[in-house]
């Protein structure tokens, strides 16, 4: 068994860096202690408590670990607290000596003190990151918030665009007609399909054909006659034109033939396409009293080769004499239901031509644009549901944020204060161990 080796004099005087031995020791003198929390930790529960950073022995070194050991520029005259890297640099490191057994008093109690600062750095540490696993449920909760709100109103701009695009809600088709905005002075033929592809655009078509009555008819034109065209034929409310102004046969009694004989119902008897040649024909024949303008609803082109109509009203315009000064031949105003034709250039060709140079050829798709808008607000619905849930959901959660940050500038003074006292345990520890011999006085 080896000889233990010699037990060292308390009394021998030990080197050890000035500033730390001072500092330790000035603990000792005031006292310093760590206060127990009374709920959640404040400054008050620094391992080193806020009352003791003012004191010069503490000021300096704490401001040092707090800059997590980086002097500034503007503060290259600071007083650096000696560390184990300049320990050998006398310009950097003043060591005196002091008795070993004081020494050892302040390291015993140095020991002691940082295992209890880093308990509390641990509890700062604990009581931050559960603040901030809530803070952080609250801020994934507040980007869920913001992503459905972006997403509503950019389906709300897309409706309104839709609106806007495909004219919706334009106060000049919500009041007036597609049909048109004037009328001819007499002689205003209305040619209505009558077939089983119409009967789904049955009350939009009464809607135009009642809104260019009462809007255009009725003030502008003094005879007027109303058609159903379809496979099976022609029928008509009057045999020829007739006064608007007449008492038993005047313009209400054509809006209730109208509605009396135009129905989804009557509609799905006659197979599509309608007999346009027909139609044209039973008006447009000799020895009958020329329409100055036609208007047509319609749901689509008739099926098949169909030049021969677009050529019979060519040559029947080319024939004929212009009813009156000023007025064009035989022009023909179409308003299509059927949403397939937009785009198809085969069907603007056929009612381009159809319609002729005075005429106009418009598409209403105002039911499956409704459709397609309902869908739209639906969808905005829902997300506007979804966010008042969630917004619930924020209402009980409490924001931490202040607090979180608060609380990370608590972790961190008590991180560098820690630091400090490690330095300080680490130094006396060195002290006790360092066989540096003291020099020799001067005789």
């Amino acid at each position: 068994m080896p000889p233990k080796g010699k037990k060292k004099d308390p009394n021998a005087p030990t080197l050890i860096p000035e500033d730390t031995f001072v500092r330790a020791k000035k603990m000792g003198e005031l006292k310093v202690a760590m206060k127990q929390p009374k709920g959640e930790f404040t400054s008050e529960e620094w391992c080193i408590p806020p009352s003791f950073h003012s004191t010069p022995e503490f000021k300096e070194c704490i401001k040092f670990w707090q800059q997590c050991a980086i002097v500034q520029y503007t503060e290259k005259g600071m007083k650096v607290p000696s560390r184990m890297k300049v320990l050998t640099d006398p310009s950097k490191c003043e060591k005196k000596p002091h008795p070993r057994k004081e020494i050892q008093d302040l390291f015993k109690y140095l020991k002691s003190y940082v295992k209890q600062a880093t308990k509390r750095t641990g509890q700062f540490l604990k009581q931050l990151e559960k603040k901030e696993t809530k803070e952080m449920k609250r801020e994934t909760l507040l980007k869920q918030i913001k992503d459905v709100d972006d997403q509503m109103n950019e389906e709300l701009r897309n409706s309104r665009k839709y609106v806007e695009r495909q004219e919706l809600f334009n106060k000049k088709y919500m009041v007036g007609s597609k049909l048109g905005e004037q009328g001819p002075r007499k002689n205003a033929l209305f040619l209505i399909e009558q077939s089983d592809l119409q009967a789904q655009w049955v009350d939009e078509t009464k809607d135009e054909i009642i809104k260019f009555i009462n809007g255009v008819i009725e003030p502008e034109t003094e005879t007027l006659n109303i058609a159903m065209f379809s496979s099976s034929g022609v029928q008509s409310w009057c045999p020829q034109f007739q006064q608007k102004t007449d008492p038993k046969k005047g313009l209400p009694d054509a809006l209730k033939w109208l509605n009396k004989n135009f129905s989804a119902k009557s509609c799905q008897s006659q197979s599509f396409p309608p007999d346009w040649m027909s139609a044209l024909n039973k008006f447009t024949s000799e020895g009958q009293v020329m329409p100055w303008r036609i208007y047509v609803c319609c749901s689509r082109s008739p099926e098949g080769p169909n030049k021969d109509i677009a050529e019979f009203l060519a040559d029947l315009r080319a024939s004929t004499d212009s009813p009156a000064k000023g007025e064009p031949v035989l022009p023909i105003n179409i308003v299509a239901f059927d949403p397939s034709t937009v785009g198809n250039d085969e069907e603007k060709m056929f009612f381009t031509d159809l319609a002729g140079p005075s005429g106009s050829f418009m598409i209403d798709t105002s039911n499956e644009d409704l459709v397609a808008l309902d869908k739209m607000l639906k969808a905005v619905q829902v997300k506007r549901k979804q966010l008042d849930k969630l917004n619930k959901k924020l209402d009980k959660m409490e924001d931490l944020s202040e607090r979180v940050t608060e609380d990370r500038s608590l972790l961190q003074m008590q991180i560098a204060l820690m630091r400090m006292l490690e330095n300080d345990l680490e130094l006396s520890d060195w002290a006790l161990k360092n066989e540096e011999q003291l020099p020799e006085p001067e005789i």
